[in-house]
């Protein structure tokens, strides 16, 4: 799709094309999702073990890939840059980067540079993140550009931004027509919706703690699935590690422990990120409470088999 000219809002708004990059994403997604439907209706049929453990955890794996993939391909089909006679906004997903008219430096053709560094999102067709170009620098990337003539270089007062409309050299002219035409009193800024602004995205503690409980979750699951084949059809539980020894009548029951523990996990995580916004000490509390009790649990599942 070709520019937009929206005469009665002084609105030029340009899309980029998106046609390989959302092939793509969409093929990965589809690919993810056929794969995880045949992993979890082959394993729903086999019995509770260790490798019925494994095909569940990789269609999770799997369901996860499709999920971030599909939010990638949506934002690359949204993605967008929008000029007016204030100023030059790049759009993309949750993400909206605005550069004031009196702010841009110039902009620059891609002249064919030879291997552009891109760390980031990233396939044949769809670029996004931070690169390195010989002659700028560091370059934030929202482009969908197949060569390096396909691209254009907005030199703004911090940033130099790589993009890449259908048309370059009309996109270029018409930002330096409206640099010349335009005026702004605005100051740049960088705008997120809230989950892209959430705390959680700028905190390695916090990042740490919630990989910890995830991982010991999936290692109780993962025993717990090992151990089942051999138990016998009666097995005594003790929970805590120190307490009372229930005796069940079904080995069944020793399922629940890992799964009253992704229950906690799941309450801590949600009550742990809400509170984070406001209350980050509670939110660590929160988060070392759900690795303290997957550890717990993992040691009653340890127990409980020695016990079995």
């Amino acid at each position: 799709m070709h520019a937009v000219l929206l005469k009665s809002q002084g609105l030029t708004v340009e899309r980029p094309p998106r046609t390989a990059g959302a092939l793509i994403g969409g093929g990965v997604v589809s690919l993810a999702l056929v794969m995880a439907a045949a992993l979890l209706l082959k394993a729903t049929d086999w019995p509770v073990s260790f490798p019925q453990f494994l095909a569940y955890a990789g269609a999770a794996l799997l369901l996860v890939v499709a999920g971030l993939f599909a939010f990638w391909t949506y934002a690359c089909i949204n993605l967008r840059y929008v000029l007016d006679g204030e100023g030059l906004a790049i759009r993309w997903g949750p993400v909206r980067h605005y550069l004031p008219i009196n702010q841009l430096r110039g902009l620059t053709p891609g002249r064919g540079e030879q291997h552009l560094h891109i760390r980031g999102i990233g396939w044949l067709g769809y670029h996004i993140g931070r690169g390195y170009v010989e002659e700028y620098g560091d370059v934030l990337f929202f482009s969908t550009h197949r060569t390096p003539e396909d691209v254009v270089y907005i030199r703004a007062a911090d940033a130099v931004y790589a993009v890449s409309p259908q048309d370059p050299p009309r996109f270029i002219a018409e930002v330096e027509r409206a640099r010349k035409e335009g005026t702004s009193a605005e100051r740049g800024f960088v705008r997120r919706d809230v989950l892209a602004a959430h705390p959680i995205w700028a905190d390695r503690a916090a990042q740490w703690l919630v990989l910890a409980a995830i991982g010991l979750n999936l290692a109780l699951w993962g025993y717990v699935f090992a151990a089942y084949p051999d138990l016998g059809e009666q097995i005594r539980i003790q929970f805590p590690p120190v307490g009372d020894i229930t005796e069940v009548h079904s080995r069944g029951e020793l399922l629940k422990v890992p799964a009253t523990a992704t229950a906690i996990l799941a309450t801590n995580l949600l009550l742990g990120l809400g509170f984070q916004w406001k209350e980050r000490a509670a939110t660590y509390l929160l988060l070392s409470g759900a690795v303290f009790f997957q550890v717990l649990f993992l040691v009653a599942a340890v127990i409980s088999v020695a016990n079995a």
